[in-house]
C-alpha cells in the first residue's frame, strides 16, 4: 500500500488500479469527523428563526390562496381587458424553468460530457418539479378551482367540450404532455 505522500498517477488506463479516496493530511476517521460535525452539532438559533419564518410565510401563502379562491381572480388584477395577470405569468415562468432544465441536460448529453450524470439528474428533477408548479396556475386562473376538471375533454351527457381556442386549455395540454415525456425520458440512466 502506498503512503499518502506518494505522487498519484491517475493517467493509467488499468481499471483495477484505483487512486486513494482520501489524500493529504486526512485519514478516513478525520473525514468522518468533519462530515458528521455538522448534523450532530446543536441546531443554531438562526436556523430555528429562519424555519419559523418560512413556516409562517407558508401559512400566510395558503391563507392568501384561500382568499383568492373565495374572492376571485380580480385580486391579481385579472379583469377584462387585462388577461395576463400574476397567475399566467407565473405559469409561463415555471414552464421556462422547466425548459431550462431540459436545455441543460440536452447540452450536456450532446457534448457527451463524462461528468454529466449528477447534473442531468438535478436538471431533470428541476424540470419535473417546475412543471408540477406550473400545473397549479391554470386551475387557479379559472377562479373556481373545484371546476378544474372542466378543462379536460371528456364525454358527458350534455355534449359539452372545452373551448379549444382558449389558451388556458392549451396550457393544460402542454403540461399534460410535457410532464410524462420528461418523466419517461431516458436521460435518468
Amino acid at each position: 500500500m502506498s503512503s499518502v505522500t506518494d505522487v498519484l498517477d491517475n493517467t493509467t488506463n488499468d481499471p483495477a488500479v484505483r487512486p486513494p479516496l482520501v489524500t493529504g493530511q486526512q485519514d478516513l476517521a478525520s473525514v468522518t469527523d468533519i462530515v458528521c460535525r455538522i448534523p450532530e452539532s446543536k441546531t443554531p438559533r438562526s436556523w430555528l428563526v429562519a424555519f419559523v419564518l418560512s413556516v409562517a410565510l407558508t401559512v400566510y401563502f395558503f391563507i392568501l390562496i384561500g382568499y383568492l379562491i373565495t374572492t376571485g381572480i380580480g385580486v391579481w388584477g385579472n379583469n377584462s381587458p387585462v388577461f395576463w395577470a400574476f397567475d399566467i405569468t407565473n405559469f409561463v415562468f415555471w414552464i421556462g424553468i422547466g425548459h431550462a432544465g431540459t436545455l441543460i441536460s440536452a447540452i450536456l448529453f450532446l457534448l457527451r460530457q463524462k461528468w454529466r450524470t449528477s447534473i442531468n439528474r438535478a436538471a431533470e428533477a428541476m424540470t419535473i418539479f417546475a412543471v408540477i408548479c406550473a400545473l397549479v396556475f391554470p386551475g387557479i386562473h379559472m377562479g373556481r378551482i373545484w371546476f378544474a376538471y372542466w378543462m379536460a375533454p371528456y364525454p358527458n351527457q350534455m355534449s359539452l367540450w372545452p373551448n379549444f381556442r382558449s389558451p388556458l386549455l392549451w396550457d393544460v395540454f402542454a403540461v399534460s404532455t410535457y410532464l410524462p415525456c420528461r418523466c419517461c425520458s431516458g436521460t435518468w440512466a
